[in-house]
């Protein structure tokens, strides 16, 4: 294993300096004293899959991954330590571990148990291998890429869990926990943008009607604020009570967003007094400002039935076809296509880069379609044809009768009249 990193690396943390932060959480068993680390801070469609069998057939991988969808080999940080202690891995990779999971950008505890999930299946393929951590070779790194591949997930799933991968990696390399990174300059699956089912304005609004009028307090707080703020689920229900204040003379409420960004929506007058009404149920006890029977927060499944169940209540079609981003996604289409900038969305919706809002827009394309028009000219053919000439009752012009006119293409009672045999 590789040495421990000198004490001149990185900023220079003394030793043990991890262990004396109060922030560390579940993370305070990665770190090592008498170790220097680096500064820390608080479905898709399948790629095409290439014809290779005369290199490295499929059937013959070294390993086979659980399905996808198997419970990872570690959840959190202390069951991370756990593999990485049979793993045999050094104090200097745990240590490094710990600095790579407090980083800037995994600063916020969803986003931390995420990463370890993902650090937790390369884990379990070393040691099927047989392989140390800090010397793998670059074809090892592949061929866990094609294990996933083989075991069925999908490619953002492959992207995401091959990047984190590489993150790692580089981190290890930089605090001299690991010799090189196997995963550094590999072809990552393509981006395939999975589209999301979206709701127009108006049945947004009927979600939120039903709930105010047939249900209670707490779940028309919970579909109001969904569509005034468009916050992930993860935000509403991570959000506690005293995130509720005031800016000014603006009422708001402040989101944990992704990388622990604290991001401020504005809570207008309407959603305000349906949120007040539900705060005056739920009393001023502290926690989540969303809270079940028994005092605890709510779960994302529980959400997501929610809307599900409510849509169904309205006569949406195929409410069982609605995502948990589907919402978010509804209120950020609604907003653009009402003629909201772009900038001005992107800001509610706590995007750090522009291109992320503008995938909202392409509802607007479809609305755009050549197709409608093309569908209007149709409309008129089949009613000039109408007035043309006697139509057989058993042609497929007759069996669209005048549905399939528009208004304006109607043929006229007297040329009905005299088109009659």
């Amino acid at each position: 294993m590789s040495s421990p990193a000198s004490p001149g690396h990185g900023t220079g943390h003394g030793p043990g300096n991890l262990h004396d932060r109060a922030d560390l959480g579940g993370l305070a068993e990665l770190a090592v004293a008498g170790v220097i680390t680096l500064d820390s801070t608080a479905d898709e469609n399948e790629d095409d899959v290439e014809d290779f069998t005369e290199l490295i057939p499929l059937t013959t991988l070294p390993v086979q991954l659980p399905a996808k969808g198997s419970a990872p080999p570690a959840r959190n940080a202390a069951e991370l330590v756990a593999l990485l202690r049979t793993a045999q891995a050094s104090d200097t990779v745990l240590a490094g571990t710990a600095g790579w999971l407090l980083s800037e950008r995994r600063a916020s505890p969803r986003t931390q148990d995420a990463y370890i999930k993902e650090a937790s299946w390369w884990l379990w393929w070393l040691q099927a291998r047989g392989l140390e951590l800090d010397r793998v070779p670059y074809a090892e790194a592949d061929l866990f890429a094609a294990a996933m591949r083989h075991a069925g997930y999908q490619p953002g799933s492959r992207r995401r869990r091959l990047s984190a991968l590489s993150s790692w990696y580089g981190y290890l390399v930089r605090a001299q926990a690991a010799e090189t990174n196997p995963f550094d300059g590999m072809e990552l699956p393509k981006r395939r943008s999975k589209p999301t089912r979206h709701l127009t304005e108006a049945q947004l609004d009927d979600l939120v009607t039903f709930a105010v009028e047939r249900e209670s307090t707490r779940t028309a707080a919970i579909v109001a604020l969904l569509k005034a703020t468009a916050c992930r689920i993860s935000e509403l229900t991570d959000v506690g009570v005293d995130a509720l204040g005031h800016a000014g003379a603006q009422r708001i409420i402040t989101l944990l967003a992704k990388g622990g960004q604290r991001h401020q929506v504005v809570i207008a007058e309407v959603t305000g007094r349906i949120l007040d009404a539900y705060l005056a149920e739920r009393g001023d006890a502290p926690g989540p400002l969303f809270l079940t029977r028994t005092g605890l927060g709510l779960r994302r499944s529980y959400v997501w039935e929610l809307i599900q169940r409510l849509a169904a209540a309205v006569d949406i079609p195929d409410p069982a076809n609605l995502s948990l981003h589907s919402i978010r996604h509804s209120v950020a289409t609604a907003l653009l296509q009402a003629g909201e900038p772009l900038d001005v969305v992107q800001a509610l919706l706590g995007h750090a880069d522009p291109r992320t809002t503008q995938t909202y827009l392409h509802v607007e394309e479809l609305e755009r379609s050549p197709a409608h028009r093309a569908d209007s000219r149709l409309a008129v053919a089949l009613a000039r044809s109408r007035r043309a000439a006697p139509v057989d009752p058993t042609s497929a012009v007759a069996a669209t009768d005048t549905e399939l006119l528009t208004p304006d293409s109607q043929p006229s009672a007297s040329s009905t009249a005299s088109a009659t045999p």
